[in-house]
């Protein structure tokens, strides 16, 4: 017999008269039941009993188990719930946010950041870099990827509003931001810890660093539970996979064929807003090495890029160039030079030093020059690069089979 079927009939609402019902509509003992859902033979007993205070996980695998329909399951949720509708927590109540933009230039990372979550290689890994580099828009599209791909429902917490289309839940997530930035209690977690229970599930925490207790918790409870954060900076948290990003990959100064040029993507980011200042504008060879300057100048940081193409509206290119050449923060604005200011003052002043002088052996050096500049060892050289790469103020490329590093374009033009 359909168990939806049988819901056409009165039902009775307690959760132990609903759950011996359904079970034995299936023709299923006790032991069979225990022996299909993972619950022991005595917590059946002890529910059908009313002796047992049925948890959210424990329903989820009793539901799953007997291959309830939508209508049943929800009768044994309202039921395990005192008669109330249970709070749900699904693909189709918890979703990332929309994003009308394409991606540019970020297929690499989001791949291979979605398989390490796909599979559980990675059960926190946090997106770090520079304001503006494109966190929040890579983490948008790893969470629809993998909610495509497995169906988990993916809470999202942060400042991008998350379309949540049940009120209870949005009140929920507001409370457990509260919680995990440690403005408020735990009630809320703990709820969302109890909904996750041992489900697959991706906890996206956009936009600040949470407190590492509360949410090494979650993963202990949760075993399932994946967490993608993104912050400014690593937080330092046991387990933690970070992963830094760098603005958009510019383009080689010797690179001069259009057609070539504009797979670079920060070239490829540029041109798209080029074409909403100047409709039906296409890559000349001759506008080519200018393009190729611009997005160099501004690092290939999204928005300093886009800011730069929409001056195009007054400007040719080659005046735009020099005006970045002459005063970057006529051309990308106060607000992004302001943030890059106030990450270079949290630098620790040994780094700080180091990064001034660093700024005055222009924009390609190694680590051997480090080492001939700073007077460091081979090895405190090695930290200094990794520290000042942590926060985002110099790049690295692979040049020759060695690693070149420069400090941004924008980074030295601060005053």
């Amino acid at each position: 017999m359909m168990i939806d079927q049988a819901m056409a009939g009165e039902i009775d609402t307690r959760f132990g008269a609903l759950l011996r019902r359904f079970r034995t509509d299936y023709g299923l003992t006790q032991r069979m039941l225990a022996d299909l859902s993972t619950i022991s033979e005595r917590a059946i007993r002890d529910l059908e009993q009313g002796k047992a205070q049925p948890r959210a996980g424990t329903v989820r695998l009793i539901a799953e188990a007997l291959r309830l329909g939508r209508q049943a399951r929800t009768s044994l949720e309202r039921a395990a719930n005192g008669g109330r509708a249970r709070l749900g927590l699904d693909a189709e109540l918890a979703t990332p946010p929309t994003v009308l933009d394409t991606m540019v230039g970020r297929a690499v990372e989001a791949a291979a950041l979605t398989a390490e979550l796909a599979d559980g290689a990675s059960r926190l890994i946090t997106i770090s870099g520079l304001p503006g580099v494109g966190k929040t828009r890579l983490a948008i599209e790893i969470a629809h990827s993998l909610q495509a791909t497995t169906g988990m429902p993916v809470p999202w917490l942060g400042a991008t509003d998350s379309p949540v289309r049940d009120r209870r839940l949005a009140g929920l997530l507001h409370g457990c931001s509260a919680a995990l930035y440690g403005r408020a209690g735990t009630a809320d977690l703990a709820e969302l810890t109890s909904l996750i229970a041992d489900r697959d599930a991706l906890l996206v925490l956009d936009g600040d660093r949470p407190r590492a207790e509360p949410l090494l918790h979650m993963l202990a409870e949760c075993p399932r539970l994946r967490v993608l954060i993104t912050a400014t900076r690593p937080g330092g948290i046991v387990g933690e996979r970070l992963f830094l990003l760098n603005p958009l990959a510019t383009p080689d100064p010797d690179l001069v064929e259009p057609r070539l040029l504009e797979d670079v993507p920060s070239v490829r980011l540029f041109l798209d807003h080029v074409h909403r200042a100047r409709p039906g504008y296409e890559l000349t060879r001759a506008d080519a090495p200018v393009v190729a300057e611009i997005c160099e100048l501004v690092d290939g940081l999204p928005p300093a890029l886009i800011s730069a193409a929409a001056w195009l509206a007054v400007y040719d290119l080659v005046p735009l160039c020099r005006m970045l050449r002459a005063d970057p923060a006529a051309v990308v604005g106060n607000a992004l030079l302001a943030q890059l200011a106030e990450r270079v003052r949290t630098l620790p002043v040994a780094a700080h030093r180091a990064l001034a002088t660093l700024s005055e052996l222009g924009t390609d050096f190694t680590i051997d020059d480090v080492v001939t500049s700073t007077g460091r060892s081979v090895a405190d050289a090695g930290l200094l690069l990794r520290q000042l790469l942590q926060h985002g103020v110099i790049r690295v490329r692979q040049a020759d089979g060695q690693s070149r590093f420069q400090v941004l374009a924008l980074i030295r033009a601060l005053p």
